[in-house]
Parts: structure tokens; C-alpha cells; sequence
């Protein structure tokens, strides 16, 4: 009943946004830019972010190897886009996460381990994307105002904190220790907790390197997509809002972060000059991309089904 309510919540959060966005800004002139978009910009954008997945594997195979988990690259990128398949409709855009953690554990049956490469994957790319937006900082003196600086530093602040207190092992056993859990569910979460200690300072290193690319790659997608739409503002813009508006999928208050992701973008480009239905065409062009790419895992996903069935059949016969 609870999770229920929750999600109607997020439902009418998602669809009170949208109302509330189509309202205020002329959707026909969004649908319009849309139109009008330079479709070589989006293909570049989308063969970029298709790189991208590619880029997110290879930087969850060191993680897996990390805690002697092995499970081949061509696996990793089909549970990728089967991730993207299910961001598209699932709370957050951590619905995947728990689609990869599900499949990889059935593969492995090492849930905990399943579970801590997932985690710090994420982890790795979202300090990294902050990283890059205090890098930013410096140079946007005139660009954003002091209180979107003071997010950006606090949320910067706060994961780097965090992922230096995860890796520093006496202190996180105590603290787990602490916790008000019972013993089944303590040994749980300290297994889960030792599958991502487990990946070493090592593997952390290399998902850090990778997603350095990765975020980079990031922010020239949402670029190219601005620059199809006619949208003209400096590349620093993309490398302080790019992390913001990753940070807002992130949420649990929305599905598939409808709503969140266009009010994000409004905002923030609005600050760059940029006019609102040009900002919620950006919008609508950066989820085209993602969605295309589910569309992909989809694809993969039932033909993996229909593979699976054919197994079945031939040993049951």
C-alpha cells in the first residue's frame, strides 16, 4: 500500500510539472524547434551517447574483476541498454541500476557483490561529473548566481566526503555496526557493504579515469543537441548544468524523471539566456536520445527472451 502511494505521488509530481511547464511556456513553439532541429546534430549526439554505454560497461567490468566477479564485456552492454530500456518507465533514473543488479546476480548468484558494483559505478561517475563542475567554477564568475555555485559546491562536497568515508574501513564498520538493524538484515548489509570496500582504492581509480571520458562525452551530447536546436552559449554552461540535471534523474521523485528533467532544464538554461521553449526542446531532444537507446535495450532484451525460450524448448524436447 505504501509503495503504491509512492508511486502515485511520483506519478502526479511527474504530470503536475508537465502540466504546469506546458502551461506557462508555448509547447507549439518547443514542438517547433523540435522540428526544425538539425538532425545531424541529433544523430552525432545519439552516436556519442551510444559510445557512452559502451564507456559505462568497460568501467563496471573493472569493478566486477575488482571483487573476482567475471562476466564478459558484450553481457555488460546488453545489461546496460537493458538498463536504459527500463529508465524509461521506472522511478528514477536508478530503475535500471536495480535491472542490471538483478540480472547480473542471476548470472552470478553473488547478490551483495551485484549489488556494490552497481553502487560504486554510480558513485564513480557522479563525484567525477561534480569534479568537473567545481573545475568550472573558477571561470563562471558572471555566468550563474552565487546560490547555484553554493549547490553545486555542497553536492560536490558532500559525494566526495562520503566516498572517502566509504573507503576508509574502521570507520564505516562502526558506524554500520551502530545501526539499529537486526541480525539478518545487519549481516546483509555488512556483506553488501564488504562487496564495495572490496572493489579497492585500485578499481575506484580506473571507474574514476573512465568516467572522466564518459562525463565529458556527456556534456558534449547535451551540446550537440543545443547546437542542433540553434541554442548558442558558452561550453561552460554544459559543464555546470550537466551535472545538476544528472543529479535531479537521480531522484526518487518522479518517473523517469519526467518533469524533473524539463523543469531542470528550463531553469538552469534560462539563466544562459536561453528562452524557455528552446530550453524545454533541449529537454525533449536530451530524453529522444535516451529513449532511442531504450529503445535499443529493448530490443536486445526481447530478443534475449525469445532466446531464452528457444533454450528451454530444445532441452525440454
Amino acid at each position: 500500500m505504501k509503495t503504491r502511494l509512492l508511486n502515485l505521488l511520483k506519478i502526479g509530481l511527474s504530470l503536475g510539472l508537465l502540466a504546469l511547464l506546458f502551461t506557462h511556456i508555448g509547447i507549439g513553439e518547443a514542438m517547433g524547434a523540435i522540428r526544425q532541429m538539425d538532425l545531424r546534430a541529433f544523430a552525432a549526439a545519439f552516436s556519442l551517447f551510444l559510445l557512452g554505454v559502451l564507456m559505462r560497461a568497460y568501467r563496471w567490468q573493472g569493478l566486477l574483476e575488482a571483487v573476482q566477479l567475471h562476466a564478459s564485456f558484450r553481457r555488460l552492454v546488453v545489461l546496460y541498454f537493458v538498463g536504459s530500456f527500463f529508465n524509461t518507465f521506472l522511478p528514477t533514473g536508478l530503475g535500471g541500476d536495480v535491472v542490471r543488479v538483478y540480472e547480473l546476480s542471476r548470472d552470478s548468484q553473488r547478490m551483495a557483490e551485484s549489488v556494490g558494483t552497481v553502487f560504486v559505478d554510480r558513485l564513480a561517475g557522479l563525484v567525477v561529473l561534480f569534479g568537473l563542475a567545481v573545475l568550472a567554477l573558477p571561470f563562471s564568475e558572471e555566468l550563474i548566481t552565487t546560490e547555484l555555485k553554493l549547490a553545486i559546491l555542497a553536492i560536490a562536497g558532500g559525494g566526495i566526503l562520503a566516498t572517502w568515508i566509504l573507503f576508509q574501513k574502521s570507520w564505516a564498520d562502526r558506524v554500520l555496526r551502530l545501526l539499529p538493524f537486526g541480525d539478518r538484515l545487519q549481516g546483509k548489509v555488512m556483506d553488501l557493504y564488504q562487496a564495495v570496500h572490496a572493489c579497492g582504492m585500485g578499481a575506484m581509480g580506473r571507474a574514476l579515469g573512465v568516467s572522466l571520458f564518459f562525463n565529458l562525452l556527456l556534456m558534449a551530447v547535451v551540446a550537440l543537441l543545443a547546437l542542433g536546436l540553434g541554442i548558442h552559449v558558452s561550453l561552460w554552461y554544459f559543464m555546470l548544468f550537466v551535472p545538476l540535471i544528472s543529479f535531479s534523474l537521480t531522484l526518487p521523485i518522479s518517473i523517469s524523471g519526467l518533469g524533473v528533467r524539463e523543469t531542470t532544464f528550463v531553469l538552469l538554461f534560462g539563466q544562459a539566456g536561453v528562452g524557455q521553449p528552446k530550453a524545454l526542446a533541449l529537454s525533449l531532444a536530451f530524453y529522444g536520445v535516451g529513449l532511442a537507446t531504450g529503445l535499443v535495450g529493448a530490443l536486445l532484451y526481447a530478443l534475449e527472451g525469445m532466446r531464452g525460450l528457444a533454450d528451454s524448448s530444445a532441452r525440454e524436447g
